[in-house]
């Protein structure tokens, strides 16, 4: 009986380490594991995300990015995305059932041009959406501003150099003399500008117009127009320079 207790331990040591190991190679296969869920997990996170995100940049390109902090862009990213989450839901469901479930995707018995397609449609359709809704603010459509407000500009500076606004400028310098100028397009097609959100304030007359220096009264032709100075001149302005500014739009 004695001699076999060495072989009873040896076989228990056996098993000990064979259990060891198994352990340690579960523990490992598990870390690995968790690994590649991270992963899936990051890459399913940045798929949902890119939507939202689409839409947002193509958005913002048109009107401008207003409010366009981390937090900002995040919640815009997330409430974006959940929408085309739910309109593409039931596309996607057909496509995961004709293609995933199938098994032919795996197979790679796909049509190339049919996948190049859905994969183009999940970009350009949110682009293409964001650029619209972008679009429509700026034109103020009325079913566009019920949608997403009428005035989303923070300040009043960007919501008075709205796209589309035109008029007169009459402006008094800290250092106390005037200045004038036409906000607007020239007949030669230079623009006017003023800086948006959230870049300093600085506008951009593309005509500048005769003003008494000391009144600010405007010097008029025989049809009572401001009169512009000699030769293409515009004229560009700070807000930190300026005390008053008088703005007449022109319907």
């Amino acid at each position: 009986m004695d001699d076999l207790l060495p072989a009873q331990v040896s076989v228990a040591e056996h098993w000990s380490c064979q259990a060891a190991t198994c352990h340690a190679f579960d523990h490992d296969l598990g870390e690995t594991t968790g690994v590649i869920s991270t992963f899936q997990a990051l890459a399913v996170a940045l798929l949902a995300l890119l939507p939202g995100a689409s839409y947002t940049f193509a958005y913002e390109r048109v009107v401008g990015g207003f409010g366009v902090s981390l937090s900002d862009r995040l919640v815009r990213f997330l409430a974006a995305s959940a929408l085309f989450a739910a309109l593409f839901s039931g596309p996607g469901m057909l496509l995961y059932r004709n293609f995933v479930a199938s098994g032919q995707l795996g197979r790679g018995d796909v049509n190339a041009v049919l996948f190049e397609l859905v994969v183009l449609a999940y970009v350009v359709v949110p682009t293409a959406v964001g650029s619209f809704v972008g679009y429509g603010q700026k034109n103020r459509w009325q079913w566009i501003t019920l949608l997403i407000g009428d005035s989303p500009e923070p300040r009043a500076w960007d919501y008075l150099w709205r796209p589309g606004v035109e008029g007169v400028v009459r402006v008094k310098l800290k250092s106390g003399s005037w200045l004038g100028g036409v906000f607007g397009t020239t007949v030669s097609g230079q623009r006017s500008y003023a800086a948006g959100y959230p870049e300093k304030e600085d506008l951009y007359l593309s005509l500048q117009v005769k003003v008494d220096a000391m009144t600010g009264e405007f010097e008029q032709d025989l049809d009572g127009r401001p009169v512009p100075v000699e030769g293409a001149s515009g004229l560009l302005l700070r807000w930190e320079e300026i005390e008053y500014l008088d703005f007449q739009e022109i319907n």
